[in-house]
């Protein structure tokens, strides 16, 4: 429908004000050439005016060239009438930046991208069952407002999780639901405040660190040593929020080992308003040996902040994260925060209860972790089976969906990755992440390599493609 804000008060008739914004629209190409304009009747019920009214400004623009008629048909923009405008139609539009047309890669390029899952696993007819019944079964409340930390029916089902799952412990009034790990992390700033100073693993994953600044926290990068984020250097870096991923470190693939973990929470400890997120990130992705401790049920201080999401287990684009809170932040939030709506819609936070309550996550992550561990299996087989492997050394195995490999080469890691893309192979520099310029010496040149989105077939492709190409750089070094 078309939308004209008419101000009666105005000196203008109410017919020019009509007509004003329908020359508006046609100059804006918002009323394209030949489309039939709403009746003369729907145009005055939606603008609360005469048919009359309506008729006359319609009339109007037809004796000006900007409409024309059809008999028994209605009102039409005409095709011309955009050249009645003289060159304003320009002035009207915004002064925004170009976007570039994204040419695309040639059809053979194989991406080794750290992002997404094989959306081919995902359970397409058991979610689509369970939303006919959740369709069916909730007429009456899928419409309505959801409590502000989400549906107490899925923060319920994810605390059975947790406590399966992880050892974890919590009641769901700790549950907060959000939409995705971007939208938590924001939340967590406010709820923490923004004047502290945050420290994130170094190297580490950069949006995280840009959502952090974004809210307008101050971030400082701390190096990790072979055990992960370094105590000491966070003790050094005056922060009083620290940001980990203790299960399986991004981009390094480090598994924080347990007196690491109890190391930083003696951190928390030494004073009374520290902090840890804990990202549980591909937590439930483990391939090798018995899975840590998650941070917060080892934490006896209750200042460990658990946060994870289900955009590896199940989708990115569902958006659903949660975060389980102390006792003293859930409280708080309920008091100062709870008049932000939930960012998740209901129809899928019910979906996701019956996904849960029935075992169906259970049996998808069985699936995934045994698809997973083929490819990985594969992608290091075509590793260390390539005449280029005695440059190589694969580190992060254990779990995750992505591997690091270590290029005992004289040459940069841009180096490597530019000789990648000359054979249609994207792979990603470990400096990517690192945003301290000395840590980008310090080693041997790393590389980033995930393989969750791959095939079968593309891991060999490019595998074999990538390692010829170091392999022809090795001779011109050598």
């Amino acid at each position: 429908m078309l939308t004209i804000l008419l101000n009666p008060k105005n000196p203008e008739p109410l017919y020019r004000q009509i007509c004003s914004g329908i020359q508006n629209e046609i100059a804006a190409g918002n009323l394209k050439p030949q489309e039939k304009l709403p009746s003369r009747r729907a145009l005055a019920a939606h603008l609360q005016t005469s048919i009359m009214t309506v008729q006359t400004a319609y009339e109007q623009l037809v004796a000006e060239g900007y409409l024309y008629t059809k008999p028994r048909a209605g009102y039409y923009v005409d095709p011309d009438a955009a050249l009645l405008f003289h060159g304003e139609t320009d002035e009207l539009l915004p002064d925004l930046p170009a976007s570039p047309p994204n040419p695309g890669q040639p059809a053979d390029w194989i991406d080794f991208s750290t992002a997404g899952v094989d959306l081919d696993q995902f359970p397409f007819s058991t979610w689509a069952s369970l939303s006919r019944q959740v369709l069916t079964s909730k007429q009456e409340t899928l419409l309505q407002a959801t409590p502000s930390m989400g549906l107490y029916d899925l923060r319920a089902a994810i605390a059975d999780h947790l406590r399966a799952f992880r050892d974890i412990h919590a009641v769901p009034e700790q549950i907060l639901i959000g939409a995705g790990t971007e939208y938590l992390l924001g939340m967590l700033v406010q709820l923490l405040g923004a004047s502290r100073r945050y420290a994130a693993e170094e190297p580490g994953y950069p949006k995280g660190k840009q959502i952090l600044r974004s809210n307008g926290a101050s971030v400082v990068p701390v190096p990790m040593d072979a055990d992960g984020l370094d105590p000491e250097r966070l003790l050094r870096s005056g922060a009083s929020v620290a940001l980990v991923t203790p299960s399986h470190q991004f981009p390094t693939g480090k598994v924080m080992p347990l007196r690491r973990r109890a190391r930083l929470l003696e951190w928390t400890s030494q004073a009374p308003d520290r902090w840890l997120i804990e990202d549980d990130y591909d937590t439930e992705l483990r391939f090798h040996g018995k899975p840590l401790p998650a941070l917060f049920s080892l934490d006896r201080n209750a200042h460990v902040i658990y946060l994870n999401t289900f955009a590896r287990t199940l989708a990115p684009s569902l958006r659903i994260g949660y975060v389980v809170l102390p006792p003293t932040l859930a409280k708080r939030f309920q008091k100062e925060f709870s008049f932000y709506s939930c960012s998740v819609p209901s129809f899928e936070q019910y979906t996701l209860v019956q996904f849960l309550k029935k075992g169906c996550l259970e049996r998808h992550l069985h699936r995934m972790k045994r698809t997973y561990q083929e490819r990985q299996t594969l992608l290091t087989q075509q590793l260390r089976s390539h005449p280029f492997a005695t440059h190589l050394t694969i580190l992060g195995e254990e779990a995750g969906l992505h591997l690091l490999l270590q290029v005992d080469l004289p040459c940069t890691e841009s180096t490597l990755v530019h000789e990648a893309e000359n054979a249609h192979v994207s792979v990603y520099a470990l400096s990517a992440y690192c945003e301290i310029p000395n840590q980008k010496s310090e080693r041997l040149p790393c590389i980033v390599m995930g393989y969750a989105c791959l095939s079968p077939d593309e891991i060999k492709a490019g595998t074999k493609r990538l390692l010829d190409a170091w392999q022809r750089l090795s001779e011109t070094l050598t």
